[in-house]
């Protein structure tokens, strides 16, 4: 290139072009060689460290996801006191010594004793006017029945009021039971002055042959209704007998005109009344274990004590229960509800799924021997061969999970299978490999870190929980802590 030349060059900064010409010595502008060399600069890349921690953090939590799908969590459970009510609640079915009377003749009648009163013998029930002749008399003499009183009001009132205490939407039914025997009140109480007036007019007209008295045949307490189960036989019935869904009863106290034969009152003539209630063949089992019933019934404050019996029919199991007081009570009652109080099961309270089944070896209790530092019987003598074929004798202190008069229940993890024990100051011996094995319920305790299989004594169970006795030497105690799920977790395995 000559020094007088003018130049033209382009230089690209940053994709900006711009050019520069240069004069010649006369003062004129030459045109630069056609010729451009362009200087490309790379762009330079700095690091976002924010956005390098979200990689990291991004890339750290999906490890830890995967990780954990293949874990499975460990729950632990705390052994608490508990009591299961372990009562058994029933619909009972009742059964009386009753009979229905029914009248002599058709006619008028009017009732002289009340639904629930104990009666004597040859005591006037009701009466007949045959013709209508006595009602007439009132009639025509302008006298007319008396109104109710206000004790008869306060009764009626009392009646309501005992309802409204003990009614429940549970048993919707019992309204008609109780539409019934307010009609019945009411009835008998505006009966009572109808009756004073017919038995004193009674003397004055000459209708005594149309008019008659009716007395009871024995003593007994007397009711008016009927249902069909006066002459139940207790001896031979199927559920279907006492369904309730089907029960229905009709009063014999109607205010009309009774046709001779037709059903009038009902004499309870006993004391002696039974409640039958079906029950599930597991507590059958356990009423069997009685010696008598202890109950508690609705309307009633206090337990009744009764003797029972047990009664099958194919597949369906009854209890049934003998009582001799209240009976009056549930006079108009057929079905009643009823809590058979059973022995209190107080324990320590576990989950179900805790529980786990362990083999262990039945080892005669005679090979039990005290430690070297111990006086408690918890040691087995072991017999041990050298290689020099001498014979000697160590003790090992297995996990013994319960003993009884006979056998201790022992971990196998301790022996071998030609292990030989030998009895304390004897010569007797027994080969591990002839030790009988079963099977023991247990839960696997974390108390020192580690599931180790701990023995339970099951007492009741539900379909939840299992109530074990405690202070059962070698199993668990209150406060413990176990595993809630026995099939996540392998004995001995190490709890972090």
């Amino acid at each position: 290139m000559q020094a007088n030349e003018i130049v033209n060059v382009q230089i690209v900064l940053f994709n900006e072009k711009r050019s520069f010409e240069l004069m010649n010595s006369n003062g004129g502008f030459i045109m630069a060689q056609n010729r451009k060399k362009v200087v490309k600069f790379r762009p330079v890349y700095r690091l976002n460290i924010g956005l390098v921690t979200f990689a990291i953090i991004f890339i750290y939590l999906t490890i830890q996801i995967f990780m954990s799908l293949g874990k499975t969590s460990l729950s632990i459970y705390e052994v608490q006191k508990s009591y299961i009510d372990t009562n058994i609640h029933v619909n009972a079915f009742i059964l009386r010594e009753e009979k229905i009377l029914n009248a002599e003749s058709s006619g008028y009648i009017s009732y002289y004793i009340r639904d629930g009163e104990k009666v004597g013998k040859n005591k006037t029930i009701y009466t007949i006017d045959e013709t209508g002749s006595i009602y007439d008399l009132i009639k025509d003499s302008g006298n007319e029945p008396s109104t109710l009183t206000v004790e008869n009001y306060n009764e009626i009132r009392s009646r309501i009021s005992n309802f409204e205490n003990y009614f429940t939407y549970a048993n919707f039914s019992n309204v008609y039971d109780f539409k019934y025997d307010i009609e019945n009140l009411v009835l008998e109480l505006s009966n009572e002055a109808l009756i004073d007036q017919i038995t004193s007019m009674n003397a004055t007209s000459g209708s005594s042959s149309t008019y008659k008295k009716i007395t009871s045949e024995e003593a007994g307490i007397v009711t008016y209704y009927q249902d069909g189960f006066e002459y139940f036989d207790r001896s031979h019935f199927t559920l279907v007998d006492i369904d309730k869904s089907k029960y229905k009863k009709t009063t014999l106290k109607t205010g009309e005109i009774i046709n001779a034969g037709s059903p009038v009152y009902k004499l309870v003539t006993s004391e002696d009344w039974y409640l039958i209630a079906n029950i599930s063949e597991e507590d059958a089992e356990r009423i069997g274990s009685l010696s008598r019933i202890r109950l508690h019934m609705n309307h009633n404050p206090k337990d009744i004590y009764g003797i029972y019996e047990l009664y099958q029919n194919e597949k369906d199991y009854f209890v049934i229960i003998t009582l001799n007081k209240l009976m009056i009570n549930y006079l108009n009652e057929r079905f009643t509800d009823i809590e058979i109080i059973m022995e209190q099961t107080n324990g320590l309270k576990i989950p179900n799924t805790s529980i786990v089944e362990k083999e262990v070896y039945k080892i005669p209790t005679k090979f039990l021997t005290t430690g070297s530092n111990s006086t408690k019987k918890a040691f087995f003598n072991v017999r041990i061969l050298d290689e020099k074929g001498e014979v000697s004798v160590k003790q090992i202190n297995p996990d013994i999970y319960i003993t009884d008069n006979d056998y201790c229940y022992v971990n196998p993890d301790f022996f071998e299978n030609d292990t030989i024990l030998v009895e304390d100051n004897s010569t007797d011996t027994f080969n591990i490999s002839n030790a009988a094995k079963q099977k023991l319920p247990g839960v696997y305790c974390i108390n020192q870190g580690n599931a180790t299989f701990r023995y339970i004594d099951m007492v009741y169970q539900d379909q939840e929980f299992t109530i074990v006795k405690q202070n059962i030497e070698y199993s668990i105690a209150l406060y413990d802590r176990i595993i809630l799920n026995s099939s996540t977790v392998e004995e001995n395995q190490i709890i972090k």
